[in-house]
């Protein structure tokens, strides 16, 4: 069951590394003004959006949820109205037919596997991480011609790498937890290490500083926290990777491997996760578009049986296949930090030669990379 961490005081196993007074409780945080003007959604009752100073000009730039649990639950039930949605047109549309045609059906229909996504920001008439990406990326691919691709540069590739949870978060990976018995914490994630800053006590000026880079210095409600990882148990297995690349194909057509290992933190569970995008040129410009496309966390072709490995121990199966017409296609696997009251924490881990990435475009592109090393 994940932890809910809305201060300081219950952040075990983690190290704060810019925080004067750790002893931030919730019942402080309630004691302030918590009056913030507040859309619910329609979608999820106990979503709320606002705005605060943080240099995003829109209606609403942050979201409101009331614990960590209900953000990642959120993705999941995201995630499945997004499957739902694209199944039910894939269902009107006739067997054996081009991805152009496919495109003309959908046009015609108003069909956009995004549609859940965007109608989720219009209602909370919220402006997103995932929408500043989609606008950017587009102006990068614009630039793009045929050769290598910098995959540094696509600003696709950010550390918040799931469309979904992009929709959830703020232009500059911000959220806010908590309601308005409890007060509220606002949270930014920083970097791919899994780290993020922490304002209380609604400190609008810390928070306005946070939001533009900058960490405030003996400030007691700015806490800097850094999960502290203990050890697998063995320099055999690896708790963190990340494996991503361009694999170009033959008529314009190319798709991007984006394959994840991550440790528990604290907020978030442990996850194993291989997601591929393809990439067609039409009329002269690169776009992410529909094709056939697969993404599997799966085994080396007949031989092993594809498992991680909990905490370099326990080996637990995490075989995901999925193949769909789409701009991308994921597969996932997640296990919770700790079980009922057992208070051990618990991730996932990998070997050399355990468990592999498959990335496909139609039958032409075929790439299945070990995760340990991303090698065939």
């Amino acid at each position: 069951m994940k932890r809910i961490l809305l201060n300081f005081s219950i952040l075990l196993g983690l190290v704060v590394v810019s925080c004067d007074n750790p002893d931030l409780s919730q019942e402080q945080n309630a004691q302030n003004d918590n009056s913030l003007m507040q859309r619910q959604s329609s979608m999820f009752s106990y979503i709320e959006s606002t705005q605060i100073n943080n240099g995003v000009d829109c209606e609403n730039n942050i979201l409101i949820f009331p614990t960590w649990e209900k953000y990642w639950e959120t993705i999941e039930v995201l995630d499945q109205m997004i499957e739902n949605d694209c199944d039910s047109f894939d269902a009107t549309v006739p067997n054996n037919i081009t991805d152009d045609e496919y495109d003309a059906l959908a046009d015609a229909a108003g069909f956009d596997e995004d549609n859940v996504l965007r109608k989720f920001e219009e209602d909370l008439a919220f402006c997103s991480l995932r929408r500043k990406i989609e606008s950017l990326e587009n102006d990068w691919l614009d630039q793009q011609g045929d050769g290598q691709w910098d995959i540094n540069a696509d600003p696709d590739n950010h550390f918040i790498d799931d469309e979904t949870e992009r929709t959830l978060l703020s232009q500059n990976a911000e959220v806010i937890i908590g309601s308005k018995e409890r007060g509220y914490v606002y949270y930014k994630f920083i970097d791919d290490e899994g780290n993020w800053i922490e304002v209380h006590n609604n400190d609008s000026q810390a928070i306005s500083q946070v939001s533009q880079g900058i960490i405030p210095t003996n400030n007691p409600n700015v806490v800097v926290v850094k999960p502290r990882y203990e050890e697998t148990g063995s320099s055999a297995c690896k708790d963190r990777v990340t494996n991503k690349g361009y694999i170009y194909g033959p008529n314009n057509t190319r798709v991007k491997q984006i394959d994840k290992l991550r440790r528990e933190t604290g907020i978030g569970d442990s996850k194993i996760k291989a997601k591929t995008k393809g990439y067609k040129k039409k009329n002269g410009k690169w776009r992410a578009r529909r094709t056939w496309i697969t993404a599997g966390i799966n085994a080396q072709i007949n031989s092993n049986p594809g498992d991680c490995f909990i905490k370099c121990g326990q080996d637990i199966d995490v075989l995901k296949h999925k193949e769909k017409r789409r701009r991308r296609v994921k597969v996932k696997h997640s296990i919770p930090q700790y079980v009922g009251i057992d208070p051990e924490r618990r991730w996932l881990t990998i070997k050399n030669n355990s468990v592999y990435a498959l990335h496909k475009q139609g039958q032409v592109l075929i790439v299945n990379h070990d995760f340990y090393d991303n090698q065939q």
